[in-house]
């Protein structure tokens, strides 16, 4: 392609825009963004709304997220291009796509920012404030050509699917670029832990795909059972108890495991379960470590002789989140509300208290909320 591709841009578009975590956010009127090399011109149709969004962008950021202030809020989306560059070999106009938020700086992919939401390093807010400045919650979004997933709506059609469903691809691509980097066989057993909250119900949902037999922990009885239900005698649970002795002897019922993928959250005070699906591997077992707690206790005679492997991952590369839509377009990854998928409550961006509010109380496994800019 020699030139740039465009459809028609209005000259300005609206997104939810925060100056501050003291303060609350406007929906704000912006120039439309141009399209040059290396980037693509999205128009959001869909974008999640995680259940801890209070703590990233207002209530004075308790977490102490990196967020690259000011900025439009929002990471995941689903979308239509509506411009592309003359460097794109294969995205077109109209092309239904996924945005993932994982933004790598092209002369050192080692480090990492996440479309504004996290930017951990100078340079990344640097990158953060000057290129990469908004994120989806808007009607037009500028972003990186290599975070855009292309989906084949034909595929996704014949399985039943929709675009609104292909929210939650966003919330399991995390989960699987864990999964993929311990290696996770079909017929092997992963334990998963935290299940219940977003990012852990969307990673039974992975593992399931992948083939494997599943051990969900978590607190909520009631998500817990959801999940057992989505393929029984796959899906075994064990709930929470506080105590790493009972939460190690009640996944031993179950059986050793070959891989413990740890989801546990920054606001997680008690990390006993961690200790107990460290313990609960089986000789030459697998951690994927993808918490986000501040420390972990691990002890390195257990790791020694049990042979026991570490891998630590942030989200997932490119190549990972291409074979996850892979799965989707074959079939092998259901999606939709018949597969335990349902996306409970939608707003427009205007509507950011409810939004925000809804998410908090009501996010879990299965359960998402989005905002919807662009709805079709």
């Amino acid at each position: 392609m020699s030139s740039t591709t465009t459809s028609q841009l209005p000259e300005s578009y609206k997104g939810l825009y925060f100056t501050s975590s003291s303060a609350p956010p406007e929906v704000t009127s912006f120039p439309a963004p141009t399209v040059d090399v290396g980037s693509v011109i999205i128009k959001p149709l869909y974008c999640w709304i995680p259940g801890y969004i209070n703590d990233v962008y207002s209530n004075s950021n308790p977490r102490g997220y990196p967020v690259p202030f000011p900025a439009v809020g929002g990471q995941n989306a689903v979308g239509r291009v509506v411009a592309v560059p003359s460097d794109a070999a294969k995205l077109k106009v109209g092309d239904l796509v996924i945005v993932d938020p994982t933004i790598h700086p092209r002369d050192d992919p080692t480090q990492i920012m996440l479309l504004a939401f996290v930017a951990p390093s100078a340079e990344m807010q640097g990158l953060a404030r000057g290129v990469w400045t908004h994120g989806t919650w808007a009607e037009l979004l500028k972003a990186p050509l290599e975070t855009v997933h292309r989906v084949d709506e034909a595929a996704l059609q014949k399985h039943g699917a929709t675009p609104r469903d292909l929210v939650f691809v966003g919330l399991m691509s995390v989960p699987y670029g864990g999964l993929r980097d311990v290696n996770l066989i079909a017929g092997e057993t992963v334990l998963i832990s935290p299940a219940t909250g977003s990012f852990g119900g969307a990673a039974v949902h992975v593992a399931l795909a992948m083939g494997a037999r599943v051990i969900a922990m978590g607190r909520n009885e009631k998500v817990l059972g959801e999940l057992r239900d989505l393929a029984p005698g796959r899906v075994e649970t064990v709930k929470l108890s506080g105590s790493w002795q009972a939460d190690h002897a009640a996944i031993a019922q179950y059986g050793p495991v070959d891989v413990f993928l740890d989801m546990t959250p920054q606001t997680a005070t008690n990390t006993d379960h961690i200790r107990a699906g460290l313990f609960s591997l089986r000789h030459g077992g697998r951690m994927s470590l993808m918490s986000s707690v501040a420390e972990i206790a691990i002890p390195p005679a257990f790791l020694e002789a049990m042979a026991v492997t570490i891998r630590a991952t942030m989200m997932c590369t490119y190549k990972q989140e291409e074979d996850l839509v892979k799965l989707v377009q074959s079939g092998v990854l259901k999606l939709g509300e018949k597969a335990g998928l349902k996306i409970q409550g939608a707003f427009k961006i205007e509507e950011f208290d409810k939004a925000f509010e809804a998410a908090e109380k009501e996010s879990s496994a299965g359960r998402a909320f989005v905002f919807t800019p662009n709805e079709e």
